[in-house]
């Protein structure tokens, strides 16, 4: 069995593979890497009520895999690069052979995939992420947790703080429709309430990220199969605002169940693919020279 973990500023996502699937998911939140990856390995043991010896090796990625050792609580860590581990989650879970991952976590980050995942290319990305809707919620509502953000869009009206298309000109233009957003932000007056801000912060992100997704999945050929993962999917409004930006310009895209546990599926399952399965045998080998898959405990 092997533990997928990705490691991020402030949550770490681990999943369990086993016998090739995906069994369990959870979720941590803690600043230090080592920290967060040990408490997310832990959890998923207790709560599998698993021995520690049946897991064969952690496959660790996110921005701070760097910061493990070689073995975590005594388990073999390998780590795999971030985008192969983007491309192969969002591959997995759609059952596509090619498709344009959108990683959107604090930034996004965007990945082409080919040739039933023998062909993973980075294919560019923005600093609009989910960063940008924590920094400017903070900024604009003075406010802290970012889930309060769609409980306050609910009741927004995007009439009150988006210029539109039909503003300007009175009609549609080209491929956009009189409703589509001339001016994000463009009707911001003193009778707009932190509702309507709230909706119009999501929507200009969504706007933003859906519309530069389906532009660069048009590089690749891979415009009708766009999908988005990431902790951020986990936003109802934005991922609506995203496939409607997609769907404007002619592009196609879905939001697979799991989506936030995509990168850490990725990862776990790059560990059955090229030099990483070799180097998988090789574990299983040991352990079962070492009696029956026992390994000695950390410490």
């Amino acid at each position: 069995m092997i533990i997928g973990i990705d490691i991020g500023g402030s949550t770490t996502q681990g999943v369990l593979l086993r016998n090739g699937k995906t069994t369990s998911f959870t979720s941590i939140h803690a600043s230090d890497a080592v920290a967060s990856a040990s408490g997310c390995l832990g959890k998923i043991i207790t709560e599998n009520r698993m021995k520690i010896d049946r897991i064969t090796a952690v496959a660790a990625t996110g921005g701070g895999a760097g910061k493990l050792n070689s073995s975590l609580l005594g388990i073999p860590v390998r780590k795999v690069e971030e985008i192969k581990a983007i491309g192969l989650g969002g591959m997995v879970l759609t059952g596509k052979k090619k498709c344009f991952v959108v990683s959107i976590g604090t930034g996004t980050a965007m990945v082409a995939v080919t040739e039933g995942g023998n062909v993973i290319k980075h294919a560019g990305g923005t600093g609009i992420g989910g960063g940008t809707l924590k920094g400017l919620f903070k900024l604009l509502l003075n406010k802290e947790d970012i889930n309060n953000l769609e409980i306050l869009a609910v009741k927004g009206n995007l009439k009150k703080i988006n210029l539109t298309v039909k503003d300007i000109v009175g009609k549609g233009i080209g491929e956009l429709s009189a409703d589509a957003t001339a001016a994000n932000f463009g009707k911001l007056c003193d009778e707009t309430s932190d509702n309507d801000v709230a909706l119009g912060l999501i929507h200009m992100v969504g706007e933003i990220v859906g519309t530069l997704s389906v532009f660069a999945a048009k590089n690749h050929g891979l415009e009708k199969d766009i999908v988005f993962i990431g902790k951020v999917t986990g936003n109802k409004t934005l991922m609506k605002k995203l496939q409607e930006a997609v769907r404007t310009f002619g592009g196609r895209a879905v939001v697979p169940e799991h989506a936030e546990f995509a990168t850490a599926i990725g990862a776990a399952r790059a560990l059955s693919t090229g030099e990483n399965a070799s180097f998988l045998e090789k574990l299983r080998k040991k352990m079962k020279n070492n009696g029956n898959g026992k390994r000695k405990k950390p410490g």
